[in-house]
């Protein structure tokens, strides 16, 4: 019951936090974009590719720690955190999108393709942060959970570069310099979650 509880924790922290994090975004970018930034049929896709490895979490180990007491829900923990990592999840959106639009250049069909990209794998990476108190090196997440990620991720990508993504998703395929400053971004969000969730357990309790 414990081990299922802190699984449950997991998907709901992930989850709000970035919902939270995309409304931020789509109402902040809706201040200077004249396009949509993702098209309906993008996001359905994107919640569903960001939800595939969150189905295997269930599988994920608990750290023992958490499992030598039993735990209740305390929802200001959950609201502190979602809106702290709410807020992280807008500042990485804001970095990708701000130079899509006014240093690249980017039309809305690669706009939308790369954050649709960048969304998905954030949402995928930073569950391997925030399923753990410890660092994530030293927490070791259920094969399930792992290949799953893995998989979704390269999924991800991949579509944006098939003729079934371009005539249904309306994708187009990255530059390589798009990609890479993509996928730095990802990283770079990743490192962020993990320092702050060292600040954040630390200051908060569940």
């Amino acid at each position: 019951g414990r081990k299922t509880f802190g699984n449950i924790t997991k998907y709901i922290l992930n989850t709000i936090s970035a919902n939270l994090g995309n409304m931020m975004t789509v109402a902040i970018s809706s201040l200077f974009l004249n396009f949509i930034p993702l098209l309906p049929s993008q996001i359905l896709l994107n919640n569903f590719v960001s939800d595939v490895p969150l189905l295997t979490v269930s599988t994920d180990n608990v750290d023992p720690n958490f499992l030598k007491k039993p735990k209740k829900w305390n929802m200001p923990f959950i609201s502190k955190f979602m809106v702290y990592f709410g807020l992280l999840s807008t500042v990485f959106d804001l970095a990708l999108i701000i130079p899509l639009y006014f240093v690249f250049n980017a039309t809305p069909e690669l706009f939308r393709t790369t954050w649709f990209v960048s969304s998905a794998l954030t949402e995928i990476v930073v569950t391997f942060a925030i399923r753990t108190k410890k660092p994530f090196f030293k927490s070791r997440p259920s094969t399930m959970l792992i290949a799953a990620s893995v998989i979704t991720a390269l999924a991800t990508i991949a579509v944006t570069y098939t003729a079934f993504g371009a005539s249904f998703f309306e994708f187009v395929k990255m530059p390589a310099m798009i990609l890479g400053f993509a996928l730095a971004l990802v990283a770079a969000y990743f490192l962020s979650a993990e320092v702050m969730k060292r600040f954040f357990f630390k200051k908060f309790e569940m």
